[in-house]
């Protein structure tokens, strides 16, 4: 069939209409393109369609550069696209996903990445001791021989490893540290990487074992544990300080000296930065990142000016505050996170969400809570990718 393609769904599958106004999600397509395709899947109310050829192409469509997505690797999945358009893919993307929870969104600023050498973890499959990436759509194994998606450190124990009987690998690197970290599923003895590289096995972990390493990132050092959620490259950390930090720090009520909640906190990010002038409480459920936050936060949690506290959010008695930072994992916040924060009664809420339509499902929570969507930032931290980072800056109306 030939379609037109009009917009781009949240998976960057193209949107088209069949003859019969049913809803079509075309794989790999681009707005304004015109495309011929056959239909793979079909439900009720859409489907799903495969290119066979492209009529009328985007200006923004390119030669997708990497050989290992050509041959069905499933990651970076906007490759297709000019490197140079994709933040504003992205963008529109985010603001679709508001659109459609019916949020009054500012234009974004697009953020871009400084001094990027890619991506620091990866979590690969391992097949004949081979590391590599899930197919798409399938639980095939694409072993890379290069990948200029992550950074270099990280890219020789991708390549160059063996993993023995392990069936995934975590591979971690400190980009501005040197310093490197494998996790496998099983026996380290077995891995080969080069001889910096710490190496443990998921169950030593489970024993107790401590294993990390450091990072430098935002003009501080990082202790980050083989179990602690990290961004995916420093340089991605830099963007969002500076973004969560101008907002905290242009919007803030009073006189800018209040108590800050930085809940989700992780290693402590955004206490050690955005909230370095402010008593803050931190609220952490992971052990691994709270135990590190502490040794990250130093002597404010020694003082007393940091105060960790090891909790699910959504179990935390909330405590008053000016201004509440939140970085929840993929899933968001959702109503049980909502109704907790709401409950500091903040002027401002600063929401960091990468998932654009949990983001979206949280700003309406919001918004129908009293708050309004003052600031929107789209932080490029996922190159290739129809993955983004938005900051959303809401004030209590």
């Amino acid at each position: 069939m030939e379609l037109k393609v009009t917009a781009t769904a949240r998976d960057g599958a193209g949107v088209a209409r069949g003859d019969d106004g049913q809803v079509v999600f075309v794989a790999g397509a681009l707005p304004d393109e015109v495309v011929e395709a056959v239909v793979v899947r079909t439900e009720k109310r859409w489907s799903r369609a495969r290119i066979q050829r492209i009529l009328e192409p985007s200006p923004h469509r390119v030669e997708v550069p990497c050989p290992h997505r050509r041959d069905g690797c499933g990651g970076c999945n906007l490759l297709y696209v000019d490197p140079a358009h994709q933040p504003r893919l992205r963008a529109d993307l985010v603001l679709d996903q508001l659109h459609r929870a019916r949020v009054e969104a500012p234009e974004p600023t697009l953020v871009p990445l400084v001094d990027d050498r890619g991506r620091t973890t990866v979590r690969a499959a391992v097949v004949g001791g081979r590391a590599g990436y899930r197919a798409t759509g399938s639980h095939e194994v694409v072993v890379p021989d290069g990948c200029d998606a992550v950074d270099p450190l990280l890219e020789e124990i991708l390549v160059d490893g063996r993993f023995g009987n392990a069936t995934w690998a975590t591979l971690r690197v400190g980009s501005r540290t040197g310093e490197r970290l494998v996790v496998v599923d099983d026996d380290p003895e077995d891995v080969a990487v080069p001889d910096d590289v710490l190496v443990v096995c998921d169950a030593e972990l489970d024993d107790g074992q401590r294993a990390w390493i450091h990072e430098e990132a935002a003009g501080r050092r990082w202790r980050i544990s083989a179990r602690s959620f990290f961004q995916n490259r420093p340089a991605g950390v830099d963007a969002l300080v500076e973004v969560v930090g101008a907002m905290v720090t242009d919007l803030s009520p009073g006189d800018g000296t209040g108590l800050m909640v930085d809940a989700y906190a992780g290693i402590g990010i955004f206490a050690g930065t955005v909230g370095v002038e402010r008593l803050v409480v931190a609220v952490e459920r992971g052990a691994d990142s709270a135990a590190d936050a502490r040794v990250n936060l130093g002597d404010r949690a020694i003082r007393g000016d940091v105060r960790i506290i090891r909790s699910p959010v959504e179990r935390w008695r909330a405590t008053p505050a000016d201004v509440v930072v939140a970085d929840p994992a993929r899933a968001g916040l959702g109503r049980a996170g909502v109704d907790v924060l709401l409950r500091c009664r903040p002027g401002l809420l600063v929401l960091v969400g990468c998932d654009h339509s949990a983001f979206a499902r949280d700003a309406a929570l919001l918004a129908a809570s009293g708050f309004h969507l003052e600031r929107l930032a789209v932080v490029d931290l996922f190159p290739g990718t129809t993955h983004v980072e938005a900051v959303g800056a809401f004030l209590r109306s």
